[in-house]
C-alpha cells in the first residue's frame, strides 16, 4: 500500500500540467462551443460527474482479494484526483478571467474559504463513520450521500460561463496564432523553462530573461507544499507519541484543536476579506493597499514560524501547547492565501497583457504549473518524512491481530475484552518507541516547518509585482476592458520634492556652420563618456536609485530682440529621501 500511496502522490503534479494544458487547448470546444460555453464551464461541467461518481465509487470494490482490491483503489483515486484537479483549475482560471481586479478575487476567495470548510466537515463524515463500521448498507447509503455533495458543485457552471475572454485586440493575429499553438507538445515544458536559470557561456542574444516574477511565486508555492506536507504528515505521530496519547483522549486532543483552529479560522478569514478588499486599487496611486497586504502576511509567516519552534520544537510538549498552537497558526496562515490568489493573478494578468506576446491567455497551463510545483513539493516531503520516521526507529505493532484469538466473529470487534487488549496493546506500542523517534517528529514540526516558513516569506517579499510595475498592471486591466479612472484631487497622488544636487553640467555652444541657423553644438562622444562615468559613479553609491530626464526650452523672444545663441545644459543630480537616493538626470536647451 505505501508504494501504491506513491504512485497516487507523485500522479497528482502531473495531473495539474496535463488539465490546465487541454483547458487553454479548448478540447472540448467542439462538444461545448466556447461562444455559449466560456473556456471552463465545459471542464467544471464534465470533470466533477467524473470526479464524484469515481469518489463514491471508492467504497464498493467489485472483489475484495488482495490484488484485484489495490488495483480498484488507486485506479478510482487516480482517476477521482483527475476530476478533481481540472475542477480546481477551472476555478482558479475562472476567477481571474470573470473578476479582474483584487478586491474582487479576495472576496471570491474569502466566501470560498467558508464552503471548503463546510465541504470539509461533510467529507470527514463518511470516514469517521465507516472508521468504526464499514458494513455494506453504511458504505451503500454513503456511496449515494458523495454523489449527491459531489454534484453541488454543478451549481456554478452557469458562472463559468461568463470566462470567455478573447485575445486583446492590439495584436489579434499573433495572439490567436500563439493561442493555437499551446497545444504542441512541448506547450507545458516551454512555461517551465521561462524559470529557469539562464547559463551565461551559451547564452543567445535573442534569448529572454527568465520570468523572476513566475519563478518567485513557484518558490512560494514549493515551500509553502513542503510545510504542508510536513506538517500533515508528522502531527498524527506528535500527538500520538510525543503526547504519548491513545484511543478517545488522542481523539478528543485531536477534535479540540481542529475546532479552535476551524473557530480562529471563521473569525480572522471574515476580518480580512473586509479589509483587504476595501477600497479600489485603481484609484491607489500610492499602492498604499497592495503594501499593507504583502507586509502584513510576510510578518504572519514570520510570527508563525518563531511561534510554532518555539511551541512545538523549544517548550515543553503538552496539551495546552497543542492548542496554543492550534490558535496561533491560524493567526499566521489565515491571510496568506489573500495574497497567494492576487500573485497568482497578477501574473497570469502580467502575461496575458504585457507578456511575450499581448494577449495570449494560458491561464491553465500557469495555474497547472503552479499548482503542480506546490503538490510535487508535497509529494517529496511527505515521502521523504515517512521515510525518517523508520529511519528514526519506528516501531508498529497489528493490534487488532494481536487481540483477534479473543472474538468470535469474522470481523475483529473492537468492544468489552477486545477493545480492552487493543487499548492495552496500542499504550505499549507508544511506550516501546524510542526517545530518538520523538526528538525526530518535533525537530520535523518545530524546526524544519517555520524553516519552510522563512523560505516561503522570503520569496513573497521578493515578488516582483508590486509598486510602480503593479500600478502599471492595473492601467493595462483597464485600458484592456475599456475602462478609464476619473481621480479626483483626494485621490491623486503628491509628487515627491526632494533636496538636489548637481553633480554634472554640460553646456552646449554656438553652430558656426550658419549664422541665420541657430544650432547648438556638443561634443557626443565626450558627452556620452562623461555620462556613463557619472551613472556608474552613482550606481556605486549605496541606498535606492532611479533617473528621470527633463527637459527644460527656452522659448525665442520676437525677431527683433532674439539672442545670439541659445544655452544647452545637461545636469545631473540627486534628490534625497528616506528610502535611499533618488537620482535624475535634468537637461535645459
Amino acid at each position: 500500500m505505501g508504494l501504491l500511496f506513491s504512485v497516487i502522490s507523485f500522479w497528482s503534479p502531473l495531473t495539474e500540467c496535463l488539465v490546465g494544458h487541454l483547458q487553454d487547448r479548448e478540447v472540448l470546444k467542439r462538444c461545448f462551443p466556447v461562444e455559449r460555453w466560456g473556456r471552463r464551464a465545459p471542464f467544471l461541467a464534465t470533470h466533477c460527474v467524473i470526479a464524484a461518481v469515481a469518489a463514491s465509487a471508492v467504497y464498493m470494490p467489485p472483489s475484495n482479494a488482495t490484488g484485484p482490491l489495490e488495483v480498484w483503489f488507486v485506479l478510482v483515486l487516480m482517476l477521482s484526483y483527475w476530476g478533481a484537479s481540472s475542477c480546481v483549475i477551472a476555478f482558479e482560471a475562472a476567477r481571474q478571467e470573470i473578476y479582474p481586479f483584487k478586491e474582487e478575487r479576495i472576496v471570491v476567495e474569502g466566501l470560498c474559504k467558508y464552503t471548503m470548510m463546510m465541504g470539509g466537515g461533510c467529507g470527514a463524515i463518511p470516514v469517521l463513520v465507516l472508521m468504526a463500521d464499514a458494513s455494506m448498507l453504511h458504505r451503500l447509503l454513503f456511496v449515494f450521500y458523495i454523489l449527491l455533495f459531489g454534484l453541488v458543485s454543478l451549481e456554478a457552471v452557469p458562472i463559468f460561463r461568463d470566462a470567455k475572454a478573447s485575445p486583446l485586440p492590439q495584436v489579434p493575429s499573433e495572439a490567436q496564432e500563439v493561442q493555437s499553438s499551446t497545444g504542441e507538445a512541448g506547450g507545458v515544458l516551454q512555461i517551465l523553462c521561462e524559470v529557469m536559470p539562464r547559463c551565461g557561456c551559451c547564452r543567445r542574444k535573442d534569448q529572454r530573461a527568465p520570468n523572476m516574477a513566475f519563478r518567485h511565486l513557484m518558490a512560494v508555492k514549493f515551500w509553502n507544499g513542503a510545510y504542508g506536507a510536513s506538517i500533515g504528515s508528522t502531527l498524527f505521530y506528535y500527538v500520538t507519541y510525543v503526547l504519548r496519547l491513545g484511543g478517545w483522549e488522542r481523539m478528543q486532543v485531536i477534535v479540540g484543536g481542529g475546532l479552535l483552529a476551524g473557530v480562529t479560522e471563521v473569525a480572522l478569514n471574515w476580518i480580512y476579506m473586509q479589509v483587504f478588499s476595501a477600497g479600489d486599487v485603481r484609484l491607489d496611486m500610492t499602492g498604499k493597499k497592495d503594501r499593507k497586504l504583502l507586509r502584513y502576511v510576510v510578518f504572519s509567516r514570520f510570527f508563525n514560524a518563531i511561534a510554532t519552534f518555539g511551541i512545538i520544537g523549544w517548550a515543553e510538549p503538552s496539551v495546552f501547547m497543542v492548542f496554543l498552537w492550534a490558535v496561533t497558526t491560524r493567526f499566521g496562515l489565515a491571510s496568506f492565501s489573500f495574497w497567494r490568489v492576487s500573485a497568482q493573478c497578477w501574473l497570469v494578468d502580467e502575461d496575458c497583457i504585457f507578456g511575450e506576446v499581448p494577449g495570449r491567455r494560458r491561464q491553465g497551463v500557469i495555474f497547472g504549473a503552479l499548482a503542480m510545483t506546490q503538490n510535487f513539493a508535497g509529494a517529496v516531503f511527505s515521502s521523504l518524512t515517512f521515510l525518517g520516521l523508520g529511519l528514526a526507529g519506528l516501531q508498529t505493532v497489528n493490534c487488532e491481530d494481536q487481540c483477534k484469538h479473543l472474538s468470535t466473529k469474522q470481523i475483529v470487534d473492537s468492544t468489552g475484552a477486545v477493545g480492552e487488549c487493543i487499548e492495552t496493546c496500542f499504550l505499549g506500542v507508544i511506550a516501546m518507541q524510542p526517545d530518538s523517534l520523538r526528538w525526530y517528529v518535533r525537530a520535523v514540526i518545530g524546526f524544519w516547518a517555520p524553516l519552510c516558513e522563512l523560505f516561503v516569506a522570503f520569496h513573497a517579499w521578493k515578488f516582483p509585482i508590486k509598486g510602480a510595475r503593479l500600478r502599471r498592471l492595473y492601467a493595462g486591466i483597464s485600458q484592456s476592458r475599456g475602462e478609464e479612472i476619473n481621480l479626483t484631487l483626494e485621490d491623486a497622488g503628491t509628487p515627491h520634492t526632494g533636496k538636489s544636487k548637481i553633480v554634472l553640467s554640460v553646456e552646449a555652444t554656438k553652430s558656426n556652420n550658419s549664422n541665420k541657423m541657430r544650432r547648438q553644438n556638443t561634443d557626443g562622444e565626450g558627452l556620452l563618456w562623461r555620462l556613463a562615468h557619472t551613472t556608474a559613479l552613482v550606481d556605486s553609491w549605496p541606498g535606492a536609485k532611479s533617473l528621470s530626464v527633463l527637459f527644460d526650452i527656452n522659448e525665442a523672444a520676437p525677431l527683433d530682440m532674439r539672442r545670439s545663441y541659445w544655452a544647452w545644459t545637461i545636469a545631473w543630480g540627486i534628490v534625497h529621501h528616506a528610502e535611499g537616493f533618488f537620482v535624475w538626470l535634468l537637461a535645459g536647451l
